[in-house]
This record gives C-alpha cells, structure tokens and sequence, in this order.
C-alpha cells in the first residue's frame, strides 16, 4: 500500500491539525502498511535517471538566505534553481507547499544527484535536502531541484542555506601560508608547503654543514641549545631561519 498522503488528505493534515480522519487509519490497519514502506518513499535518490533524461525546466539563480516561490503544474516534471558552492560549504535546501508534497534534490549542473530528500519528518510532507561539499572542492555550479510526488499542482517556496567554513590557513614560524603555498623550512635547507587542512609538511633531506664564520648573509643570533628557548625578532628585510649551527635572520634576498 502507498503510504503517500492524497489530495484530500493534504488539506484535512491543516483543518485538524495534521490527523488523518479515523476511516483513513482504519483502511491503514486493515492493509498492515509497515515503517519499512514509509521508509522506501524516501528513497528519492532512485529517480536520478530520470531526473536527468527529464532536463528539468531552469528558473534561474537563487542566492544563499533567499526564498523564492514558484507555481509548479506538471509538464515540466522537474523544476530547478541553479546556485554556486565551494569545499567545506553546508548547503541546505527546504522545498515547502502549503498543499504539495515535495520532493527535493541537489544536484550538479549536469543533474548528477549528490543529496535528496522527499519527507523532513513523520510530521511533514515538505522537504529538507542537506549536502556538505568536499573539503578542498573547488566552487562550482550545482541545481536545487524539486517536484510534487504526486505531479498535481501546487505553490512551492524553495530557500537556500549556504554555511561558509572558515578560511583554512597554516602558520610556521610566526608566518601564515594560504594552502598550496610553499616556503623555506627553518633548517634552512629543506622546503615546508601548507596542506589544505592546515597542516604544514616539510621535505626531509639532508642539510649541508653550515659555517657561520663565511655566511655573510646570515645572523647568528642563537646556538641550537639557545635556540629552543629565546625569543627574536627579524627586520623587514630579513627572515627567520635555524640550522644545525643555531638560529637568527637571514637576508631575503639571498
């Protein structure tokens, strides 16, 4: 048995308050319509072929925190707003209609569908789909697509919530570095590069016996005991490095 709710059911969830008149209940229990049934609605994902071979009708941009309504009537089957995400951004779509029953998607501009939704709850036939892109993705166009699951005509709004994460950045040495930058290792050999969580990674090899006596360019301010424990602070023209030798500033030109 279809656990779906009809037209007439629709309207009577508002008149009393979301119950469904004792004969519907009755008719339920009769037919033994079990939670794993009303489980499968929500199941949207399989209409993903279809969706895509529908080419659902574009009804252009939609900001993030904007809400925009629409009548929907069926053909087109699908309608979709287009809107643009990066990594690490929550995007969150609500599809709701005072007699409908929607049916929500995110999908990509190609209609591949990466999140879906029918029913929010138990208690509701509106939609809520929720999708968090991949950290280090790129920004990129994707599709919030909704229908009426029973294609019959209704006023749907659709909202948009995207939640930005914070700006990813790395310190080494009292630096910050944008991921994918790279830079000198304080041994002055080697080479750090910032990773796109945060993390700072450093090359591991070998470093050439240093001789501060002939290093013009470099001044020694600590030995590798002292190192570890002072404090400094280089010129404008200068930077910070530490070797076997000890620790002090360099010039940036060399």
């Amino acid at each position: 048995m279809s656990s779906r709710f009809s037209r007439v059911s629709r309207v009577s969830r508002f008149a009393g308050g979301f119950i469904v008149v004792g004969v519907v209940g009755a008719l339920s229990a009769l037919t033994g319509c079990s939670s794993s049934e009303a489980a499968s609605k929500e199941n949207v994902d399989s209409y993903e072929s279809e969706l895509r071979l529908a080419s659902p009708k574009y009804l252009g941009q939609i900001a993030n925190g904007e809400t925009k309504s629409t009548y929907y009537n069926d053909p087109p089957r699908y309608r979709a707003y287009g809107f643009s995400a990066k990594g690490g951004d929550e995007i969150t779509v609500d599809v709701k209609s005072v007699y409908g029953d929607a049916m929500g998607w995110i999908t990509t501009s190609a209609f591949d569908v990466v999140a879906a939704n029918d029913d929010a709850s138990s208690a509701t036939l509106d939609s809520k789909v929720v999708y968090k892109v991949p950290a280090g993705t790129a920004s990129r166009a994707y599709r919030a697509v909704f229908r009426d699951y029973d294609l019959l005509d209704a006023t749907f709004t659709v909202k948009l919530t995207i939640k930005s994460q914070a700006a990813v950045t790395c310190s080494y040495d009292g630096d910050t570095y944008s991921p994918g930058a790279s830079f000198p290792s304080t041994d002055g050999c080697n080479t750090c590069s910032c990773g796109t969580t945060g993390s700072v990674a450093c090359t591991k090899k070998a470093c050439l016996a240093c001789d501060p006596d002939n290093e013009w360019w470099r001044n020694y301010i600590g030995t590798p005991t002292t190192c570890q424990t002072i404090r400094y602070v280089c010129a404008s023209n200068q930077r910070s490095f530490q070797n076997t030798c000890g620790c002090g500033c360099e010039a940036l030109s060399h």
